[in-house]
């Protein structure tokens, strides 16, 4: 009998949490509650569904002992560890008890392919999900929308283009082809006459704003490897997307849904699913 292939996903959560800063000094930001949960939790939910699926979490080591304590909690048998304690009945544990999941500290300079990298060490060579650990989406799965792009190539996640918030997000410029959305060009936060110039250039129909899921080759990642070891101090992954697209179609999948931001503050599910937008 074929395996079924297993979904390789990077979660990148790797960050200080500076934007806040007032409690991320004692918990990493992707554990803030949202909807009651730790947010992580609603990230591995997320690619629970495309189970079976090895997860690799790249955290930040100033977080070392806390995550020794959240692997112990949301690993294979966390659940009935703390029913037995609490002397509550047994009850059937939760979908991402049924992931391989790994926790690995960032090792190498601070950014975002670093993360990536650390997590394709543990991985077979095949297309990795990689999930930006403090963005959630509540009104949306998207790890099940890049399953279902074409394999073997690079897939990004976007929402529709706002003005107000391109001075903080990557900026993508897209055509169609055959029937799909492909990524042209990517700006990374242009400021307004920037902005400006894009939605002359382009229209909006045409410019998307990034988001933090996507879904990459391993001949991408292979790619990002040499990038680390030649660039400066924070080689960033939008950057290296952009350039993949000069040579190899980049797929862009788009969400209508809001998104929770936990580096700046989460909301609850329900509070944010019924904004519009």
């Amino acid at each position: 009998m074929k395996r079924q292939p297993v979904t390789q996903v990077a979660v990148c959560a790797g960050g200080l949490g500076t934007r806040v800063a007032g409690w991320s000094r004692h918990i990493p930001k992707e554990f803030q509650p949202v909807a009651g949960r730790p947010g992580i939790l609603h990230v591995l939910d997320e690619f629970a569904s495309l189970a079976p699926a090895r997860i690799v979490v790249v955290y930040h080591p100033f977080y070392e002992r806390f995550m020794a304590w959240a692997q112990t909690t949301l690993g294979a048998g966390g659940r009935a560890a703390y029913q037995r304690a609490a002397g509550m009945p047994a009850t059937d544990p939760p979908l991402h008890e049924k992931l391989d999941l790994t926790f690995i500290p960032q090792r190498g300079r601070y950014a975002d392919i670093t993360s990536i990298l650390n997590a394709a060490a543990h991985f077979e060579p095949a297309d990795v999900f990689v999930a930006f650990a403090d963005n959630l989406y509540p009104g949306d799965n998207p790890a099940a929308s890049l399953a279902l792009a074409p394999a073997k190539r690079a897939i990004v996640l976007a929402r529709p283009y706002r003005r107000e918030e391109a001075s903080v997000r990557g900026v993508i410029v897209s055509r169609y082809h055959d029937g799909l959305c492909l990524l042209t060009d990517l700006v990374e936060k242009p400021p307004p006459a920037e902005a400006g110039r894009l939605e002359a250039e382009h229209g909006y129909e045409n410019l998307w704003l990034l988001e933090g899921r996507a879904r990459l080759p391993w001949t991408m990642i292979r790619e990002l490897g040499s990038r680390a070891r030649r660039l400066g101090p924070e080689p960033k992954l939008s950057l290296a997307i952009r350039d993949h697209a000069h040579n190899e179609p980049v797929i862009v999948i788009t969400t209508e849904s809001a998104v929770i931001d936990l580096g700046s503050g989460a909301l609850n599910f329900a509070e944010i699913a019924a904004q519009p937008g």
